[in-house]
């Protein structure tokens, strides 16, 4: 039986980073004819939160307003097989190149059109603390590169995939230009023993959303 790898950071409500608060709420408050059967505890949530918290991805409608939501990724775009590219040890904050990113993929066996990649930085330990800022990420080249692979999703263990400081958000404009879909806050990278395993990356479909909290799971 394959072993089942959760690659997401679990949501604390109070020590999300971002807006989450949760309030909850007796079941009879929706429904005023539940009945609680001895000893029963029946309740439900209301839940307010940024889109963009904990492991969530972004659909391309997130900067291309002509593109698809959360909503409407194809399934078979979020499942299959995903290549870990061990991006770690690189400096704090540094750019990772193209040579960098050749290398990685080459370790990994190559990079075949329509993986997922999956860019293990060694960050997911310090999620949740100001070292996490201080990420490598990918030069605008190497997003390139990546995306001339023929990939369909992307992933990385850090805040994100952009350049510092880049309001324009270059590095998000061209993954989402060619379609591929941006998942920040990767975790679960040190269970993995292998450079390639299968991928699941399912948000809840919700029409007119550019971004939500999901769960991944990887199998080897």
């Amino acid at each position: 039986m394959p072993r089942i790898i959760d690659m997401s950071h679990v949501i604390v409500p109070g020590q999300a980073g971002r807006k989450f608060e949760i309030e909850m709420v007796g079941a009879e408050e929706i429904n005023p004819h539940v009945v609680h059967l001895p000893g029963q505890w029946y309740i439900m949530h209301n839940i307010q939160m940024v889109s963009h918290i904990a492991t969530h991805m972004e659909a391309p409608y997130h900067v291309l307003k002509d593109r698809a939501d959360i909503s409407q990724i194809p399934l078979e775009q979020l499942c299959g097989e995903a290549v870990i590219l061990n991006l770690r040890g690189l400096p704090p904050g540094s750019g990772i190149t193209v040579a960098q990113m050749e290398a990685a993929a080459d370790k990994a066996g190559g990079i075949r059109r329509g993986d997922i990649a999956l860019l293990d930085v060694g960050y997911a330990q310090h999620y949740g603390t100001p070292a996490y800022d201080d990420a490598p990420y990918p030069t605008a080249e190497a997003v390139h590169w990546l995306i001339a692979q023929g990939i369909k999703l992307v992933g990385v263990d850090a805040t994100g995939v952009e350049l510092p400081g880049s309001e324009e958000h270059v590095n998000h404009h061209a993954f989402f230009q060619a379609d591929i879909p941006v998942i920040e806050n990767v975790a679960g990278f040190d269970q993995l023993t292998r450079s390639r395993v299968q991928f699941y990356a399912f948000p809840l479909a919700i029409q007119g959303l550019e971004s939500f909290p999901l769960r991944l799971v990887a199998m080897e």
